[in-house]
């Protein structure tokens, strides 16, 4: 998740104990007014610097056109997070009036009936401005349950070794033939261990997304009319088979999937030269690593790999409002407020993050703001939302079925991915009806 800088875990007991009393700021209850007649409204949200500072700046701003009301900004560490809510929507007294939620953990919110319905203004809005995969999760029972934040995108741009690249006197590649040929010729093996990686999309995010990708852009489908999975079709197999001999090439490892980290870190520690990955990692280049944009690296697009251009895309981060907030019309103003075109576009420039509404794919103010990833805005009317599934469970039995596939001496592909497809049906499709 770029989002997600940390994957989606729900904690083990022990953390689920801790999680009512840990947090950054004072975990009292939302008051109905302050001393000087003002409405409080607590706005719950994880750890993340920048965002942190964007939704405070929101709040800033709410204030000053709302002067009845105080918005009152309350961060915690992510590994708590999600059992600090699912404790807070169960509780009988009033909890956060706001919260941000990530879609691939959104269902076990909305399954629960403890959430506020999606005004109808803004329901409206969702349904005739809002790109489909950023509202897919918050649905259910063709109502909503959340309000988008960003268009998550993990496929469509990939981090280049700038330097590398010069030294070596090579061109960025721009077709998927060309992208093979440079991996191969810059990978190096030392026996078993890879000592420099060409192209790579093996991690927790990038592997799936990237595999979907390349079924759609060959034309095929992997949701079927019951909203089962099926990756055994001809175009799965072949893409599957595609992405095996990257790692029999040589071209890259396990050694991101297995261990839990992201390819872009061999990018940046000038072990790789190429990486699959959403825009968001733009900015752990340049301020976890203290490289130069444009110098030490750069983002560009990945290539197609089939005849069209298509992806697909789970739903990301959000905003709700709990049925036991004890201000709920002041929420969801301040939402309302939030969802506004030119705030919106405000918050995902300060997040680098891609905006969910169609209105703002032309925004010259994102493009200004962000030109090294504005390329990007071209694809996403092509995305599909990945589908009704826990996105999370899904992503771990696919992960597991690759492992295995790349571990054996005499790989099964077909029956592989029957038994995957099989597996993520019946044990990831939602409890609920997205219609």
């Amino acid at each position: 998740m770029k989002k997600k800088l940390v994957s989606v875990l729900l904690c083990v007991a022990m953390a689920a104990s801790m999680a009512v009393g840990c947090g950054s700021k004072s975990d009292s209850k939302s008051k109905e007014s302050d001393s000087d007649g003002k409405t409080t409204l607590t706005f719950w949200c994880h750890e993340n610097e920048p965002w942190v500072k964007s939704y405070k700046a929101m709040a800033e701003k709410f204030e000053k056109e709302n002067p009845e009301y105080t918005v009152e900004v309350k961060d915690y560490p992510f590994k708590v997070y999600n059992d600090k809510i699912q404790t807070a929507l169960t509780s009988k007294t009033s909890g956060p009036d706001i919260i941000a939620v990530w879609g691939g953990t959104a269902p076990s919110f909305i399954e629960s009936d403890a959430l506020s319905e999606v005004p109808e203004s803004l329901s409206k809005e969702l349904s005739e401005d809002y790109l489909a995969p950023t509202t897919g999760i918050y649905t259910k029972e063709g109502k909503y349950y959340g309000v988008p934040m960003e268009f998550n995108l993990e496929y469509g741009g990939m981090i280049v070794n700038k330097k590398l690249f010069d030294e070596a006197g090579i061109s960025y590649p721009t077709t998927w033939d060309e992208l093979r040929s440079v991996s191969k010729q810059v990978a190096k093996m030392n026996g078993d261990v890879s000592e420099m990686k060409g192209f790579e999309m093996i991690d927790s995010d990038a592997l799936i997304c990237n595999y979907l990708a390349m079924i759609l852009q060959q034309g095929g489908q992997y949701i079927q009319d019951d909203n089962s999975v099926k990756f055994d079709t001809p175009e799965g197999v072949k893409a599957m088979n595609e992405i095996l001999s990257m790692v029999k090439d040589g071209e890259c490892d396990l050694e991101n999937l297995t261990s839990g980290e992201y390819c872009f870190n061999d990018v940046y520690q000038d072990k790789g030269y190429m990486s699959s990955v959403g825009s968001w990692a733009i900015g752990e280049g340049t301020d976890s690593y203290s490289l130069t944009y444009g110098k030490d690296f750069e983002y560009v697009p990945v290539p197609q790999y089939g005849s069209q251009m298509a992806f697909a895309s789970e739903t990301g981060w959000g905003l709700m409002v709990p049925k036991n907030s004890a201000n709920q019309e002041g929420a969801w103003k301040f939402v309302e407020f939030f969802s506004q075109p030119e705030n919106l576009v405000e918050h995902n420039i300060a997040c680098n993050q891609l905006p969910p509404r169609k209105s703002l794919l032309d925004s010259q103010e994102y493009k200004d703001a962000m030109p090294n990833i504005a390329f990007l805005l071209d694809i996403l009317p092509n995305g599909q939302w990945m589908g009704p599934y826990n996105t999370s469970d899904m992503r771990d039995i696919f992960n597991d079925m690759f492992i295995e596939l790349c571990q054996s001496d005499n790989p099964d592909v077909e029956t592989a991915l029957a038994d995957a497809s099989k597996e993520i049906s019946e044990k990831c499709q939602l409890s609920y009806s997205i219609k």
